[in-house]
């Protein structure tokens, strides 16, 4: 399993280092700048167990399919994290996409890396189209700059999909806030609601999120509606997460279970994770570490 590491340095002199599984679903397993991890290292054991944590991508779908649209594998033995999928009741065994699983094809260079990942590939001698159940082309391309990292996400496939980032953040002793400026309503399991008082909604639509109960909703931004904006404050460092999207198919997912040691801020390319309705889609994100107190646009 190689790991590819990508490096630079701020204009202050500091260290910026990302590293990725490329072979193992373009995982995402450590981000820092010096020597603060902003990658949460204790979701390694869902990624061992199911390529999830660390930073894991979304793509060509989103969540679960519905049990009706699931492709037929013919040996699932050959995939050992689906029986461990299925020990704990969840039936779609590549959930949030085949992306996250399959080895790309990729080229790196010291601060770079692209990949492309498509259904003709083959993973264990299974054409992944066959596993996704459609044939697609997904593109990723990560270029760490003394800036941060820029990500750039594309997929083109036979049914409406998707792409999007699925990053598990660390928060020091558990503890963090989320800041943005949001449209005025939230999707929660597919029902709009307006924002938890505890949010804070202003007249200028910001909002800081408190971390400190369960959240999994989807918010849209305002107010370019193509354009996100999210800062994560933590006690060790802060981090701005900026996407852009052509189409106002997007949106950001918050993700973050009571009282765990991480949250997932995830911007991907639908306005509704569940029902997207684009075949080529797109995003642009970048990742920047601040530390506390520094400044930032």
């Amino acid at each position: 399993m190689n790991t590819v590491i990508l490096t630079s340095q701020t204009a202050l002199g500091e260290t910026l280092q990302a590293s990725f599984l490329p072979e193992s679903g373009m995982n995402m397993i450590s981000y820092k700048k010096d020597n603060v991890e902003i990658i949460d290292p204790t979701t390694r054991s869902l990624f061992e167990e199911r390529y999830a944590g660390l930073g894991a991508l979304i793509g060509p779908h989103f969540h679960r399919r519905r049990p009706e649209t699931l492709p037929r594998i013919k040996d699932e033995s050959i995939f050992p994290h689906i029986a461990r999928v299925k020990a704990k009741g969840n039936i779609d065994p590549f959930s949030h996409g085949i992306a996250r699983y399959a080895p790309w094809k990729y080229q790196e260079t010291k601060n770079s890396i692209k990949g492309t990942l498509t259904g003709k590939d083959l993973w264990n001698g299974v054409a992944l189209s066959e596993l996704e159940g459609q044939n697609f082309t997904m593109t990723f391309a990560a270029e760490l700059t003394p800036a941060g990292l820029t990500l750039n996400l594309s997929v083109i496939s036979d049914t409406d999909s998707l792409v999007g980032i699925h990053y598990y953040y660390r928060l020091p002793n558990g503890v963090g806030t989320v800041k943005s400026r949001i449209s005025p309503f939230i999707n929660v399991n597919g029902e709009k609601h307006s924002p938890p008082s505890s949010w804070h909604l202003d007249n200028q639509k910001n909002v800081e999120i408190p971390l400190d109960q369960a959240l999994d909703c989807t918010l849209h931004p305002f107010p370019d509606q193509l354009r996100g904006k999210i800062l994560l404050e933590t006690s060790e460092y802060h981090l701005m997460t900026t996407y852009q999207c052509i189409s106002q198919e997007n949106c950001w997912q918050l993700y973050h279970p009571e009282g765990a040691s991480y949250v997932c801020i995830e911007p991907i390319s639908a306005q509704d994770p569940r029902h997207p309705n684009l075949t080529v889609s797109s995003l642009n994100i970048n990742l920047q570490i601040f530390s506390p107190g520094q400044q930032y646009e």
